[in-house]
C-alpha cells in the first residue's frame, strides 16, 4: 500500500460528507491538492536554479538552467504522474553524468553522458551527451548501445 492510499484511509473518516463514498472522494481532492502545491514549489524552485545557473554566464551554466528549466515544464504540464514510473531507464544502461570509453578504430572514445532518455512509447532508451577522442574536440552524440563501453567515472574525470 502506498503512502498516498495509507493517508487516504487514514483521512477520509475526518471529512465531513453525507457518505463514506463522498468522504473517500473529498479526502482524495485534498491529498490532490496537496500534491499539487507540492508540485508547484518544486517547479518553482527548478524555475529558481534555471535563472541562477544561467546568471552564471558560462556554457556549463547554460547546460544546466536549460535543463533545470525543461524538468520545471514537464512538471508544470503534468509529467510527473504515478503512472510514468514506467518509463525509468533500464539499470544496466548508461547513467547521467558518468563518463564511459571504449576503443574505436585503434583509438579511446570518451562518452560522457548528459542525459537519458525514453521513447514516448517506452521502448527505445537512449543516451545523450558529449564524446572525444584522443586528438580530437568534444562533441555531441547520441548512443543507445551499451556495448563495448566501460564505466570509469571514478578513474576520469571529464
Amino acid at each position: 500500500m502506498s503512502a498516498r492510499q495509507k493517508i487516504a484511509d487514514l483521512l477520509w473518516w475526518q471529512v465531513p460528507s453525507a457518505n463514506d463514498a463522498e468522504a473517500k472522494a473529498g479526502a482524495e481532492e485534498m491529498l490532490d491538492a496537496y500534491r499539487a502545491e507540492v508540485l508547484a514549489e518544486v517547479t518553482a524552485w527548478l524555475v529558481k536554479k534555471a535563472r541562477e545557473f544561467r546568471a552564471l554566464g558560462t556554457r556549463q551554466g547554460q547546460t544546466q538552467a536549460d535543463t533545470a528549466a525543461a524538468l520545471a515544464s514537464k512538471i508544470s504540464r503534468g509529467a510527473v504522474r504515478p503512472n510514468n514510473v514506467r518509463m525509468l531507464p533500464d539499470a544496466g544502461f548508461f547513467e547521467t553524468d558518468h563518463t564511459y570509453t571504449r576503443e574505436h578504430h585503434g583509438q579511446t572514445i570518451r562518452f560522457v553522458v548528459s542525459a537519458v532518455s525514453v521513447s514516448p512509447e517506452g521502448r527505445h532508451t537512449i543516451a545523450h551527451g558529449w564524446r572525444t577522442g584522443l586528438d580530437s574536440d568534444w562533441e555531441p552524440t547520441d548512443s543507445d548501445d551499451m556495448d563495448g563501453w566501460t564505466d570509469v567515472t571514478e578513474e576520469v574525470a571529464p
